[in-house]
């Protein structure tokens, strides 16, 4: 059984993902900040004090550093995450097959793998990235507790650290409640036995020694770090737009447990609520409130439910499931009391709350079934199941992977450029610039994501400030000294950023709202006058200016 269901997990994960490495340019855009240096070798093309590279590095944990690094020896960069996510998307597969294995049989196991492939879960595992290691991190810690294989769990806590440290947080105290737990129904016997403790339990023990040095040695690597510093603080999240909703990393206000809560334990948000909602909204916004409400309840119920279910079989694993929702939620609280120290609070939600929420909705479903009486019934609900799976496979299909394929002329362009010079394009077009085109750039959106340390949030705003100033200036001196000043070779202009009506959401807070008024006040910029002139249109709307004659010129009317 076990050989068949890993057969199955690897099979639905190259039907559904496989076919992303086929196509180079269907990517998750977070690539331009987890894998850029990865190619960043003598010659390759990039500036040798990069900044945004040294930092791209820095930030992984070891272990996942490592894995990237052994994966690139064997495949090209593009091909490093889609990998990883493939393996660790039927890894998951196959742990939650075990999972519902333990909790209610076969049945169970081969539902759970199903709702898995049917949930937004490869939101989280597609790129490969150091989340990506969390769900089957999870789903291993809790089949090792829920088997009660203490070198497994050990095994898991241990990874946690290298791999995601904000898993290591987590799951230490879950291990430490359910073994005081495990000693309050023994009676308390061995307890206080230190030998027979030290016996027992020295793989946890090492393995939170270790973890906790090593997640203690990334913090402080961190905070010393030349381009990124010690964290910003509460004062600084509490007051600047960049935290704020519509900033880069909205931190602030902080939303209260009882509204996070809900979405991650109903693991089918694109696929089920977003199409949900959008059609209730057609008719009402009343409706579309309520349709939320209703969902928000249904999945909080429904955990309730299956926990009851699941305390009736056995207690001692409705108490794993249940101390790790408690410990995800007091964690949470605990982030937010201690904002920033701990990184994003909600993280400690995202990536426990999603693997509850799928299981309980498994067991609902095999309860479900089991309520059939009839063996034909019961065979045409799993069909009928199957059948949903196959309808839905289309849509959620390469998920989590964006086609990036509309700037493919202009990547094609910049990788012809000469090495180690930089380039200047609108944040979010610069994204995927470095790794496509082996090219420094001078901001991009995805770089900028590291803003809650200090020194890295310094760099940014003064690059995106700067950028910003000669793109929409009404002056050829101000665009002139932009490039002079920081070096730019390149400068990539395109028609969609100036328009009048330029969409919401092309740029982060407080940018955003600087760009609409510098519009306002120039609506033809110089510099989009310029590039229509003497730029070349690499693609519909797209300019690429080598910015040699504009250093060189004088000023013009």
């Amino acid at each position: 059984m076990a050989w068949f269901a890993l057969a199955a997990a690897c099979l639905l994960t190259l039907l559904l993902q496989g076919q992303t490495l086929l196509k180079p340019l269907l990517i998750t855009d977070d690539i331009a900040q987890h894998y850029v240096w990865l190619d960043a070798v003598p010659g390759s093309g990039f500036q040798p004090d990069d900044p945004w590279i040294d930092c791209s590095k820095v930030y992984q944990p070891y272990l996942a550093a490592a894995v990237y690094d052994a994966v690139h020896l064997m495949l090209p960069t593009l091909l490093v995450g889609k990998a990883i996510a493939l393996v660790l998307l039927a890894l998951t597969a196959f742990l939650i097959f075990h999972i519902g294995l333990r909790l209610g049989g076969a049945r169970l196991g081969w539902i759970a793998m199903g709702l898995l492939f049917l949930s937004d879960a490869w939101i989280g595992i597609s790129g490969g990235f150091a989340r990506s290691f969390a769900w089957p991190v999870v789903c291993g810690f809790l089949l090792a507790l829920l088997s009660g294989r203490a070198g497994l769990a050990a095994l898991c806590l241990f990874l946690a650290a290298p791999l995601y440290p904000m898993l290591f947080v987590l799951l230490a105290p879950v291990y430490a409640f359910v073994w005081l737990h495990g000693e309050a129904l023994s009676g308390w016997r061995q307890t206080f036995n230190v030998r027979a403790q030290l016996r027992a339990q020295w793989p946890l023990l090492l393995a939170v020694a270790v973890g906790s040095t090593l997640v203690l040695l990334k913090s402080r690597e961190m905070a010393m770090h030349p381009f990124m510093g010690p964290q910003v603080t509460l004062a600084q999240i509490q007051t600047d737009p960049l935290y704020g909703v519509g900033g880069r990393v909205p931190l602030w206000p902080q939303l209260p447990l009882y509204q996070l809560l809900p979405g991650p334990l109903l693991p089918w948000d694109k696929v089920l609520m977003e199409p949900v909602i959008r059609h209730l909204a057609t008719l009402s916004s009343g409706l579309a409130t309520a349709g939320v409400l209703l969902l928000h309840v249904s999945a909080v119920l429904a955990f309730l439910l299956a926990m009851f279910i699941l305390w009736h079989r056995s207690r001692e694993k409705a108490v794993v499931l249940l101390t790790l929702a408690v410990v995800s939620m007091v964690t949470f609280q605990v982030a937010e009391l201690l904002l920033p120290k701990l990184f994003e609070s909600s993280r400690y939600l995202i990536w426990t709350i999603p693997v509850l929420g799928l299981i309980a909705w498994s067991m609902l479903l095999d309860a479900a079934v089991g309520l059939i009486s009839s063996k034909r019934a019961r065979q045409g609900m799993l069909v009928l199941l199957a059948a949903m799976f196959v309808v839905r496979a289309p849509v959620i299909s390469g998920k989590g992977a964006e086609d990036s394929s509309e700037y493919a002329p202009l990547y094609t362009a910049l990788a012809r450029t000469g090495g180690e010079e930089m380039i200047a394009c609108f944040p979010r077009t610069a994204d995927l610039v470095p790794v496509l085109c082996h090219r420094s750039v001078f901001v991009s959106h995805e770089s900028s994501h590291a803003v809650i340390f200090t020194r890295y949030r310094k760099l940014v705003m003064e690059r995106h400030t700067a950028l910003l100033k000669a793109f929409y200036s009404p002056m050829q001196a101000d665009v002139r000294a932009f490039c002079k000043d920081n070096k730019i070779s390149w400068l990539v202009v395109e028609d969609k950023f100036y328009r009048p009506d330029i969409q919401p959401g092309v740029h982060f807070a407080p940018f955003e709202q600087q760009i609409r008024d510098m519009l306002k006040k120039t609506p033809q910029p110089w510099l989009l006058t310029y590039a229509r002139k003497a730029g070349k249109q690499v693609q519909p709307g797209v300019y690429l200016l080598n910015t040699g004659p504009i250093i060189d010129s004088i000023d013009q009317p």
